[in-house]
């Protein structure tokens, strides 16, 4: 088996044997242009040398020969040692020009004169006629002459050949340059191809199998990468189908849990009770369960009704889209989620919640809507608020009857009463009046709670309703030594509110502020004006009312554990239901030892007569 690594190898070794096969050619064309260039050269230079030579020893012969013709003794020597040198170089130069007919042609009639030249010299040294000496003399220097001539001939043969042995040479050196360029066209084409071809081997699968990969990650699982190799990238291969088939597993286990999952949330919400709304991020119904199905009908199918469409009730609309858009529970305790609904048989009464759905990165996926069935609450509710109705009402009388009693023996009409009787006849007093004003809470409470005693509303000045709620408490402060302050000037707008309601509130909270202030201390009454409503604060500096309690403030009966006591916990309950039915809503802010601030706002805008709130 060749791994990928093995072809790899073998493909760069080509592509180095390529490259040296170019380079060796290259360079032996180099070195036999330059062994060509060297033997130019060296034969040019023979060439001359030989010439010269020739022209030196023919020029020795002559100067012998003159010496002998000067009656000098050592001219026959250096005659006969010149002529053999010459012939030697004769022969020499015959065999080297061998290859040049030109030049063996000058070389022979060179040696052709060099025999005239020995035949004039004996001729001249054997005779004693000096005439004829003279003449022979004379003939060996025109054979000199003619040697020279030659000779020169023979250098300008052989320098003409040279030069056109460097044409050949040059042609022979261009001839080498182009072979050298195609042979390195040849070689880059050749290593181009085999690199595309390692290339096409190398990437064409990984190609196919990042495709398939692909394919396998868009989620068809069950996609087999087709790779018949078995190199690493075979491997990989066989690798991305065991990852692919593993997956496969896991989806499909996943896919079982997550159906097995659906199913027992969907038998949860259609064993529910209570009706159930799914909603998603877009106000559309997602599901109903079995409740929410006899109620509204049956689910819409595909593609999915807005709920505005289906269910049609303003209120679940208002919750739904306050979960989507605001992001909040819409969970609250009070009339608002009250939803009454007729259905066969009666009506029913539902209490609305509304949550949204989010992802674990707080993507938002829709809303779930629960209605609780609260029609047995509220009949108990009703029920005990009429008993809490009749039970305050009827004890009205004898509780009027007790006081007048308690008045009358005080005032001594049955008999003058010692001081032990006068103490035991002020402590029935203050609890008689006492029960009577929590027997006259819960009548009010009662009849606010049933709608009968709605605000009768008008515009009336905000300075009047704080300074009347101020002198309305100006003896109790004084008489606790609490400085009262207020903070309301003559320009503040007129608000829409019930006169004596709005003053009960305000007096409520000042008496409160009073009671829990201890003296030296101080309650400010403030009212201040903003855009389309002036809010009114009653802030004091007391004990304060601690964390936990301030959720449940409002609450019926609740009481601040060590609180100075001075009522049945309803004063602040009924000031809420005040405060709700024109509109605002009550707000407290506390701190343990710095005090406690309630606040309200009223509507400066005007409203139709006679309009009452729900």
């Amino acid at each position: 088996m060749r791994t990928l690594r093995t072809q790899l190898l073998i493909s760069h070794l080509l592509l180095v044997l390529l490259m040296g096969v170019v380079m060796s050619l290259s360079i032996a064309s180099l070195f036999k242009l330059s062994s060509s260039l060297n033997t130019l050269f060296d034969k040019s230079l023979e060439g001359v040398v030989a010439a010269n030579q020739i022209r030196d020893l023919v020029g020795n012969e002559v100067n012998a020969a003159t010496a002998v013709f000067n009656g000098r003794s050592n001219g026959v020597e250096a005659y006969d040692a010149a002529h053999v040198a010459l012939t030697r170089q004769l022969d020499n130069g015959e065999q080297a020009a061998l290859g040049s007919p030109r030049i063996l042609e000058l070389m022979h009639g060179i040696e052709a004169e060099s025999r005239y030249i020995d035949l004039a010299f004996h001729d001249m040294a054997s005779t004693k006629d000096p005439q004829l000496a003279s003449n022979a003399l004379g003939s060996i220097r025109v054979l000199q002459t003619r040697i020279n001539v030659l000779a020169a001939a023979m250098a300008q043969s052989q320098n003409d050949e040279t030069a056109q042995e460097q044409k050949k040479a040059s042609r022979a050196a261009l001839s080498s340059a182009w072979w050298s360029v195609l042979y390195t066209f040849a070689a880059v084409a050749a290593a181009v191809l085999l690199a595309a071809r390692m290339m096409r081997i190398a990437l064409t699968p990984l190609a196919m199998l990042a495709k398939q990969a692909e394919v396998i990650g868009s989620g068809d699982l069950d996609k087999k990468i087709q790779l018949d190799r078995k190199d690493e990238i075979g491997a990989l291969a066989e690798s991305f189908n065991e990852m692919a088939s593993k997956l496969a597993e896991l989806r499909n286990l996943e896919a079982r849990r997550l159906r097995r999952a659906q199913k027992m949330t969907d038998s949860a919400l259609e064993s529910l009770y209570d009706p159930v709304i799914v909603a998603d991020a877009k106000g559309r119904i997602v599901h109903l369960n079995r409740a929410a199905e006899k109620l509204f009908g049956p689910a819409p199918e595909s593609p999915r009704m807005p709920i505005v469409e289906h269910i049609g009730d303003e209120r679940i609309l208002k919750a739904i889209k306050k979960a989507i858009e605001q992001q909040t529970v819409s969970a609250s305790e009070d009339e608002t989620s009250i939803v009454p609904l007729k259905v066969e048989g009666g009506d029913i009464t539902y209490r609305l919640r509304a949550t949204p759905m989010k992802e674990d990165d707080g993507t938002l996926l829709g809303s779930v809507v629960v209605l609780e069935d609260i029609t047995g609450l509220k009949q108990l509710d009703r029920l005990k608020t009429e008993f809490i109705g009749v039970a305050s009402h009827e004890l009205r009388t004898p509780i009027t009857s007790l006081l007048l009693s308690n008045e009358l023996m005080a005032e001594g009409a049955a008999g003058e009463l010692n001081d032990q009787q006068k103490q035991l006849v002020a402590a029935q007093e203050q609890d008689l009046q006492r029960l009577e004003r929590l027997t006259r809470e819960l009548l009010d409470l009662t009849r606010l709670e049933a709608g009968q005693s709605p605000p009768r509303f008008e515009m009336i000045p905000a300075q009047q309703i704080s300074h009347g709620a101020i002198q309305s408490v100006k003896n109790q402060a004084d008489e606790k030594g609490v400085r009262l302050i207020e903070e309301a000037f003559a320009d503040l707008p007129e608000v829409r509110a019930d006169r004596s309601q709005v003053t009960r509130v305000i007096i409520n909270l000042l008496n409160n502020a009073i009671r829990h202030t201890p003296a030296g201390g101080t309650v400010t009454l403030r009212a201040t004006p903003s855009p389309n409503q002036v809010t009114f604060d009653v802030a004091d500096t007391g004990e304060g009312i601690p964390s936990e309690y301030l959720a449940k403030i409002f609450d019926r009966f609740v009481q601040v554990p060590g609180a100075t006591q001075g009522g049945a916990g309803l004063g602040l309950s009924i000031a809420q239901r005040i405060v709700k039915a024109h509109g605002g809503v009550m707000q407290v802010g506390s701190e343990l030892g710095k005090g406690s601030t309630f606040s309200f706002s009223l509507s400066t805008k005007p409203e139709d007569d006679g309009e009452e709130a729900t």
